[in-house]
Order: C-alpha cells, then structure tokens, then sequence
C-alpha cells in the first residue's frame, strides 16, 4: 500500500501537472521540428552517429567523448521487449547483471561485489543524480524511477569520471533520458501480462502546445504474485520442505512529470516498491510472508540552460531528492517483524559554464553544492520495544571542476580535467583526468584515456548499527587509477567495428569484514587489479537486418593473493539481432548473454550459461496500437547467481523461461 511519504509525493507531483499545465493553451499542439540533414554527410556514417551528453556534460558525437560509449535507443528497448534498466545493461560490452531476487546488482568488466548497492556506479536520471544520500544506492530494477517507455536512450559512459562528477563515477557514468511530451503528442495506454501472476498498466499524456510548453505526466502501476521456488539448503519439514509458496511477489507505482518552456525545464518523478523476500535472507524465518522491503525514491529538479552565444553557455540546476527504506524482518513466530527504517532527505546545486576560446580550445568550469540534512537510520523491535540502533546525521559535500578540450592539431585533440571535492569527515579528494583522441579520417577513432575516480564512503558503511553491523567512523575513500586504449572503425554498408584495451588499479576498497567479536564491519580492506580486451561488431544499415556482437576477456584479482574476485566472469558474449518480417510490419528480435562461471563467497563456482530472449514488436496495427510479445530465457536454462554473506544459499537460482505480452493504444 501506499505510505504516507508516496501520497505526498504524489500530491506533489499533481500539483506540478496542473502549475505546468496552465502555462498551455487549449491549442492543436505545434509539431516538432524535423532535425536538418547535411547533405554533405555520408547517409550511412549519419546512422551511426550517437548523440550523447553525459560525456562532458554538453551534447557530442559519442566518438569526440573520452570514453568507451554505448547507447541504447528507445527502439531498441521496445523491440527487444526489455523490462528493466538490467536488462538493458546485461546487453553491452563488459556489463553483467546479478541478483539476489531483491535487487539487481551492475558488474562492470570483472568488477561486482555482491551487495554493493551499485555505488560504484553513477546513475543520471536527464542528467541528475539518482544514487540516494544513505547506501549511494542505485536502482537498475522494478524499482527504477521511471517506466521503460519513457525512456529516449540510455547513455553509458565508462571508465572513472569523478573528474566531472565526483563520487560514485567510478567505473561509469549511466544518464537515462526520458522522452518529450512531443514524442507522445497525445495519450498512450500501456497494458500487459506476464508470467508468474504479474499485470501492469501505464497512463501517459503528452503534447508540445503553441506557447512552447512540452509536457509529460506518466503514471504506471504494476503487481506480480511471483513463483514458488525451492531452495534445498531449506529441505527439511520445520521449513516447509525448502519450499516458498507466495512469498515472491512484487508491487509498484510510478510517477513522472517533465515540462520545459524556452531556457528552464523542470522534472520530478516518485516510485515506491514494496517486495516480497522469499529467500530466508539474514537468518529470518524462511517461508515467511511477513519478510519484505519497501523503497521509495522521489526527485524534483528546475533547470536553466542558457546559451550566451555561438561560443558560450551557461546552467544551472536546483535539485531535491528524498528516499525511504521500511525491511520487515521476521525472526520470531510470535513476535512482530524487526523494523530496519531509512530515510534520507537532501537539496544541491550545480553549476557549468562553456566557452569556446578561439578555434582550437573549450573550456568547461563547474560547481555543486549538496546538503544531506537528513540521515536516519534505525533498526528495532516493535513489540516488546528493543532499540538496537538509531542514528541521526546530516553531512555536506562540495566540488569544483574543470575541464579543456584542446585541439593540438586537425586529427589530435586533448582533454585535459580535474575535479576538487570536499566531504565532511575525511576532507578532500583529487580526481584528473586526461585523453588523447585522434580521428585520421572521419571513419577512424583512436583514444588513449587516464583517470582517477574515487568512492567515498557512505553513511550506512560509516554509522550504521544493528544486529550484525557495527560502524566503523575511520573509513576513507577507495580509489580507482585506470588507462584504456580504444579504436573505433567505420568500415562502410553501416559496418563499424571497435577494439578496447584496459586496466584498472583498484585501492582501499571499501569491503565488509567478518570478525569473531564484530560480525559486519566495513573497512578499507583490500586492494585489486583487473585487464581486459573487448571487441565489438555493429551492422546498422537502417533496413534489414541489423545486430550488434561482442566478446569480453577480462580477470579481476586480488593484489594480495591473487585469486579472482568473487562473482567475476573471465569471458563474456552478448549478441543481439533485429529484422523486419517482410509483408507483415512486425519486427522480429533476438538477444543472447553468454557469461563463463563465476567463484561465489563459499569458495564454489556458479557455472556458465547462456541466456537467450526472442521478441516480436508490431508497431501501429490498425493505426493505433503497438503489440508486442517477448519469451525471455526461451531454453528454460537453468542457472544463478552469487550472494553474499547473509545467506544461506551460495547462489540464488534465477528465473527460467518467462513471458510477457503488451499492447499500447496512441490516441
């Protein structure tokens, strides 16, 4: 059910509705503008243009970014039926996903400690900071802020980029653009059906009117009863013979409201999820309903972008965000669930100006300010009362940065960028970066990158206390020192092919550490290593068939001992196909992720697997509806997926074969 912070977050956004919408005029919406083509442009080479503005905060082709880019279109997301932001990520090269059938968790290139949270990860939602001011948590599932048709693209920027973004920019920098108002120019209604008892719906309203005003109001409701699933480290009759019957389930609301008029654009979004735990995590009563999590993640942002001239520009966004936590932990039969309470609350400001200076440079300067002026944390019981933990903090964070973009001759240019961030508790901390990128011919890209990117610590590694957790105040940040070489080559027909070489220095890692007297404490504990190769194909010709194959070779080691990290696959494949069926209108599309064994907590193996998806996408059947119907793991493979300490399974089982269909109506 709803809590009491949803419904006035939802207020909130009806209010903003209805302050956009009386802006509008009751006029026939203006169309958009069709974007002008350079005749003088090879129409193949166009195609394979991405326009990303993660990079350096500025629009740029993906090839002039310092950075290995990927970007996934909207109609790549509809066509292959992807549900989540997971499933987008387990796609590109050197991304893999995990999960514990409460959160999914990002690896990036040999790289995921089960139960991070993805803090090392930045995730942007248009641009602004999604990662919550408590766990640095960052939400790639369900739980994610806004419906996957809303999404534009999804722009991943790897490597470290603190240098523009400060913390958590630690192995990529993930922006989700949603979709103008002017993209819907009208009304859509979403419904569909999937396997395991899950339904959902999504309403969505928008229209660019004749005054300017683009607007966008979404809302998207959905309910999953789940699977019984068996667990055999629970085979015996006082646990129901391993057995979780209706303890799976998941249910959750969104809401979104973009608008933007002339220089200022304003967004603000609210989910809640609540989820059921059916895997008897954290020695809690196995089979029991009561076992569940609720999150809650609202954000609000006003923006002002102002370009000064031909050569300069100025922003400046103000920013809210507020998250929850409620876990329902059940221990004891006849006694209430113990009660772990988040709440974190924060507003911030930035700030980036642009200059071009002459022909051959671009200077890019920015600030931001954030205040966490609330972070809560508890956990108790509530009949009989026992306090176990409770804290109470505030915290403040600032930075400034600087980047330049020099052209040292007509193929070779140069950035050169460094950030200044200041952290209450342990001071300050230096992030540079620099890049050489040399373009011989508009068909050729080489990068040569190096960066340092930071994590600081968080407020659940640093104060939290409760059952099975102490804090541990002396924690400082863990570091990432990388060098990448990158080559990029349009061959011609819509053929482009890239090569990627890298390593990564990992130091200080923030880890959780069993102690006899201590059982969790969290400590700058280790340190590791990781090389890597990967290589990429892409066919994109804009009719026929199209797809996109890659191999990932990576290792990811501890400096101390050597041995491979748990949940780090040595070798990845991920493939993905798209064609139109002739005569008929409907688009046919494959996806397949091949990722090697991975070494668990427990010293075991997690073995490889192939997941294989099939999708049909038949857009505008009788003029207004879009259908869709998509089987994922179409093999019905059997496999899972390491967890941490915690559990008593080393590897959660994953779903098998799965359905689900859908129908949109544009009206």
């Amino acid at each position: 059910m709803p809590s009491l912070q949803l419904r006035s977050a939802s207020v909130f956004l009806i209010a903003s509705v209805l302050i956009s919408a009386s802006l509008a005029t009751a006029q026939q919406p203006t169309p958009p503008p069709k974007p002008a083509i350079d005749s003088l442009m090879d129409l193949e080479q166009l195609m394979n243009i991405e326009i990303v503005v993660a990079g350096s905060k500025r629009a740029q082709d993906s090839r002039d970014v310092a950075s290995f880019v990927s970007v996934v279109s909207a109609a790549e997301i509809r066509e292959h039926g992807y549900r989540t932001l997971a499933d987008v990520l387990r796609t590109l090269p050197g991304f893999y996903v995990s999960s514990d059938r409460n959160y999914s968790y990002i690896g990036v290139r040999g790289f995921s400690r089960p139960g991070d949270w993805n803090s090392r990860v930045l995730l942007l939602l248009n641009g602004v900071r999604t990662n919550e001011s408590l766990y640095d948590l960052a939400y790639i599932g369900e739980e994610f802020s806004v419906d996957m048709d809303l999404i534009d693209r999804v722009e991943v920027i790897r490597g470290p980029s603190s240098a523009l973004y400060g913390s958590n920019a630690y192995f990529a920098v993930i922006n989700v653009v949603t979709r103008a108002g002017s993209s819907l120019a009208g009304t859509e209604i979403t419904t569909s059906a999937a396997s395991f008892g899950t339904y959902a719906g999504r309403a969505s309203f928008g229209r660019t009117f004749t005054n300017g005003l683009d607007l966008l109001v979404s809302g998207t409701y959905s309910d999953a009863k789940g699977r019984d699933l068996f667990y055999p480290e629970y085979d015996a009759p006082l646990t129901n013979n391993g057995l979780a019957n209706g303890v799976d389930h998941e249910e959750f609301h969104k809401l979104l409201v973009t608008a933007s008029k002339g220089d200022f654009s304003f967004q603000a979004n609210t989910v809640s999820r609540e989820k059921g735990l059916p895997t008897g995590a954290y020695a809690t009563i196995f089979n029991d309903g009561r076992t569940r999590t609720t999150d809650g993640l609202s954000l609000a942002s006003l923006t002002y972008h102002r370009a000064l001239s031909n050569s300069a520009s100025f922003s400046t966004r103000l920013h809210a965000g507020r998250y929850t936590y409620d876990g329902e932990y059940a221990y004891y039969t006849d006694q209430l669930p113990n009660k772990d309470i988040s709440v974190g609350e924060w507003v911030g400001l930035e700030l980036d100006a642009a200059r071009k200076i002459g022909t051959r440079q671009f200077l890019t300067v920015g600030a931001e300010f954030r205040d966490n002026f609330k972070q809560f944390l508890t956990n108790y019981d509530p009949e009989p009362y026992v306090l176990y933990s409770e804290t109470r903090n505030s915290s403040m964070r600032e930075g400034v940065f600087a980047q330049d973009e020099i052209k040292l001759a007509d193929p070779l240019m140069l950035y050169a960028g460094v950030r200044l961030d200041h952290y209450d508790g342990f001071g300050l901390a230096t992030s540079p970066r620099l890049a050489l990128i040399y373009t011989p011919t508009p068909a050729t890209t080489l990068k040569l990158l190096a960066g340092r990117a930071f994590r600081a610590p968080n407020e659940f590694e640093l104060y939290s206390v409760s059952p099975g957790y102490t804090s541990n105040r002396t924690l400082e940040p863990e570091h990432i020192e990388t060098l990448e070489l990158i080559a990029q080559q349009f061959i011609g027909g819509g053929v482009q092919i890239s090569a990627s070489a890298f390593r990564n220095r990992l130091t200080d890692l923030i880890e959780p550490s069993v102690d006899p007297a201590n059982p969790y404490f969290y400590g700058n504990l280790a340190s590791t290593h990781s090389r890597g190769l990967e290589l990429g194909l892409e066919v994109n010709r804009g009719h026929g068939l199209e797809g996109q194959l890659s191999y990932s070779l990576q290792r990811t080691e501890d400096r101390a001992t050597s041995t491979t990290l748990t949940n780090s696959p040595g070798q990845m494949v991920q493939a993905q196909l798209r064609s139109p069926i002739p005569g008929t209108g409907v688009i046919a599309a494959m996806d397949a992720q091949y990722m090697s064994d991975r070494r668990t907590v427990a010293g075991n193996v997690a073995g490889a697997h192939t997941l294989t998806n099939f999708s049909l996408f038949a857009p505008r059947t009788l003029g207004r509806f879009d259908l869709s119907a998509t089987v994922y793991n179409v093999f019905g493979i059997r496999y899972g997926d390491p967890v941490r300490e915690g559990f008593a399974q080393d590897v959660i089982a994953q779903d098998g074969r799965s359905f689900r269909v859908r129908t949109t109506l544009h009206y």
